[in-house]
């Protein structure tokens, strides 16, 4: 028995083992062919980074050869110059930031604030689908808000494929961004910014998949994801055990990734068939989803409400809100309803 054990345990590896393979060849060909139809789409120059090219270059080398290495990489690959801070910038994400997704846009020097470059930065870092869904949902040994949850509840709703795919579309969305990214790199960032930077990204990504993937049917399940984020995530993000000096935006990060509303509202343009979003160019797709930012991502005073709401609990916040609607309903009538609204998707 036991080593029939051993065996089916063996063939289960190899197998998960063969999968991840396949998946990360098949990334690294779509981030050749993106790279090929994105990177000169914009005033600037997209670069969609192959960690599996750039971590085994720079493995092993100190800081000033992996300057060299990466700006050489730069210049050779995508016909750009890394100053040498740029570069430094750069390089955490191919070491002890390989598994996060990330955007990350460059200004040209001096007072300008016309970007140079935008870097787009996919989790290197090839997980299972428990793994995976885990690391989308904050979850960690240190960070241990999810107890008694059944995570097999998303690894039933999406593949592994669906997982990797979106992020890099997530982030590379980032860098198509002319309204909100900009804003938030240009001023100083708050919250509320980066939450419809983030709807954005998400918004365009479900559009972008649909359209090259067919994809068709993601957008309620990334917004239960996103919801169970905000439901777990968000108190903690709010509470004292997030020390203060992580800064505003970490500590309203049930707010800011609460991205659910934005992803119901665009699941249904996908739906409504005689708009014919599958066949839009990719500028119409890009208004059509800052259009959706901008009706359907969380208001600025409702943004607040919320982020109240993760830190002092329903009773506390709805007492407040409902006192302020009364005093100046003009003002926070429409928050507290808000309020009603976003709370329901949360708590249901």
């Amino acid at each position: 028995m036991k080593r029939i054990f051993k065996k089916y345990l063996l063939t289960s590896l190899l197998t998960v083992s063969a999968f991840a393979s396949n998946l990360a060849a098949d990334l690294s060909n779509e981030i050749k062919v993106l790279n090929a139809e994105y990177g000169n789409v914009k005033d600037y120059p997209i670069v969609i980074f192959d960690k599996s090219e750039v971590v085994p270059l720079l493995k092993g080398h100190n800081e000033e050869e992996q300057i060299k290495l990466l700006s050489e990489y730069m210049l050779h690959k995508f016909n750009i110059e890394l100053e040498k801070g740029e570069a430094v910038n750069l390089i955490p994400y191919f070491g002890v930031l390989n598994g996060a997704a990330s955007a990350l846009p460059f200004m040209k020097g001096g007072w300008s604030k016309e970007f140079k470059f935008c870097a787009v930065l996919p989790n290197g870092v090839m997980n299972d689908l428990p793994s995976e869904i885990r690391r989308v949902l904050g979850h960690s040994e240190g960070v241990d808000v999810y107890k008694n949850f059944d995570f097999s509840e998303f690894e039933n709703l999406f593949s592994l494929d669906e997982l990797y795919y979106f992020s890099l579309y997530h982030e590379l969305s980032h860098c198509l961004d002319d309204i909100y990214l900009p804003k938030n790199y240009r001023s100083s960032p708050n919250g509320h910014g980066i939450h419809e930077s983030e709807s954005f990204a998400e918004v365009n990504a479900l559009f972008l998949l649909a359209q090259r993937k067919g994809l068709r049917r993601l957008g309620i399940k990334r917004a239960l994801l996103r919801k169970t984020y905000s439901k777990y995530m968000g108190p903690y993000l709010a509470s004292d055990k997030v020390v203060a000096y992580a800064g505003d935006i970490v500590k309203q990060g049930g707010g800011v990734y609460f991205l659910s509303p934005v992803l119901i509202a665009a699941q249904r343009e996908l739906e409504n068939y005689r708009k014919g979003v599958l066949n839009y160019d990719l500028n119409k797709t890009l208004e059509l989803s800052a259009n959706i930012v901008a009706h359907h991502s969380i208001n600025s005073r409702s943004f607040h409400a919320l982020v109240k709401y993760f830190k002092d609990g329903r009773e506390d916040v709805f007492d407040y809100y409902k006192e302020l609607a009364n005093q100046d309903p003009d003002l926070f009538l429409a928050s507290y309803y808000d309020l009603v609204y976003l709370t329901s998707i949360l708590e249901n």
